[in-house]
């Protein structure tokens, strides 16, 4: 009995002697559990089931994709359509590119474009559809007469006054068609510009509007611009003009025509993923957004060297120019003219479809020389028609809105002294 009850006693100890030494050792106080419980939430790291990327110089929404493991074929899809909703020349190097991606990362189910600060373009994916909407951020519009001399080439002068590149270079297009810089241009030269600037966040930033161009020399005269705006945001039409609604035409022979009245580039030229396929392949056009039986027209007078259906062209109409170039016009839903035909810059030759290889109704334009194809992009087209009688009432319209805010400037109200 003494033993048992001894080992009794020794097991008693035992268990007494071991919640005294964790007692002992886990002296920590419970706040401080309660923090470092806290610590370890808020280590946990939330993923991002978005990827940014941002466009770099000489990539493509084609190359950004694949390299986030999206198959080809989805890729396609995509893109094709991101084209209808984006004009796919406009993006640029530091354009922003976010992508949402289904469980498995085969499938894009959102994305968002951004290519300046106040517009995002946000992409949902249903189906086989895309839905878009468009987010703006407000800007403030402010006119400014802006005036100099010529110091160095119009271009620096310009810049020099803190007017986006874009709107230098639509000054400068237009003004080379008036004047020889080369020979004519001195440095006593003077500029006036009145125009639409616009401003976010109190920076200037691109998208406003040139609104007047003066130019004024002892050797190159003087030579004013006036702009036009069409009611169609796409028109071919809008942009500057002489003071009696003259197009401004290229010094070098009066430039090439566009194909369409509204230009929307689908699809460049060059490597891309094929809509209808869905692997790499070179495109030998471009692609211009339109409805079906949009008018085509030949952007140079020329001969019709084909005009038929063409297997994966579909209906195709080319065209050969004095200057040795071929014009290429396919998917066609009809053709208006006659192999042998001549045809004048402006005329209609046929109507916008979806025949041979295509998704969709679109205008694929092709440009060929020397039995290759080339850039089409790398033509100065201008618009290819003369202003309409009503437009030209518009324009006059417009035209002495625009004085009447010039004169607000060169003439400003004179304040009376008297109280």
């Amino acid at each position: 009995m003494i033993t048992g009850r001894n080992v009794l006693l020794g097991i008693v100890l035992s268990i007494f002697v071991g919640f005294s030494l964790y007692s002992i050792l886990d002296s920590t106080p419970a706040s401080s559990k309660q923090r470092n419980i806290g610590k370890q939430s808020e280590d946990i790291v939330e993923i991002d089931p978005w990827i940014t990327e941002v466009i770099p110089a000489g990539g493509s929404l084609y190359g950004i994709m694949e390299n986030n493991g999206i198959p080809l074929r989805e890729i396609a899809t995509i893109t094709y359509q991101f084209g209808d909703y984006i004009d796919v020349s406009t993006i640029q190097p530091g354009d922003t590119l976010k992508i949402r991606l289904s469980d498995d990362r085969q499938k894009i189910e959102a994305m968002t474009f951004v290519q300046e600060p106040t517009v995002r373009h946000q992409f949902k994916v249903q189906g086989d559809s895309l839905v878009y909407i468009q987010e703006k951020l407000p800007t403030r519009m402010e006119t400014k007469l802006i005036t100099g001399n010529l110091e160095g080439t119009l271009s620096e002068s310009l810049a020099s006054k803190g007017l986006p590149n874009s709107d230098v270079q639509q000054i400068i297009n237009a003004l080379e068609s008036k004047i020889d810089f080369r020979r004519r241009a001195k440095s006593e030269d003077e500029y006036q510009i009145l125009a639409d600037l616009r401003y976010f966040e109190g920076k200037l930033i691109s998208g406003g509007k040139i609104l007047y161009v003066q130019y004024k020399g002892k050797s190159t005269g003087t030579h004013e611009l006036f702009r036009y705006e069409d009611p169609n945001p796409k028109s071919v039409l809008t942009g500057l003009y002489g003071p009696e609604g003259k197009i401004v035409r290229s010094s070098s022979g009066g430039g090439v025509g566009y194909p369409l009245a509204h230009i929307h580039v689908r699809s460049k030229f060059g490597r891309r993923i094929d809509p209808v396929y869905g692997n790499w392949a070179m495109h030998q056009g471009v692609d211009y957004k339109a409805s079906h039986g949009t008018p085509v027209m030949a952007v140079a007078n020329g001969t019709v060297t084909e005009a038929h259906y063409a297997g994966g062209w579909g209906n195709q109409i080319r065209i050969k120019h004095p200057s040795g170039l071929i014009t290429q016009y396919a998917h066609l839903s009809s053709i208006g003219v006659k192999r042998g035909q001549s045809v004048k810059k402006g005329q209609i030759i046929g109507r916008v479809g979806s025949t041979g290889k295509s998704t969709g109704p679109h205008l694929h334009f092709g440009l060929m020389k020397n039995g290759q194809w080339i850039d089409p992009s790398n033509l100065k087209m201008v618009a290819s028609e003369e202003l309409t009688v009503i437009q030209l009432k518009d324009f006059n319209i417009q035209k002495e809105a625009i004085l009447t805010k010039l004169r607000s400037f060169l003439s400003p109200p004179t304040v009376s002294s008297h109280p």
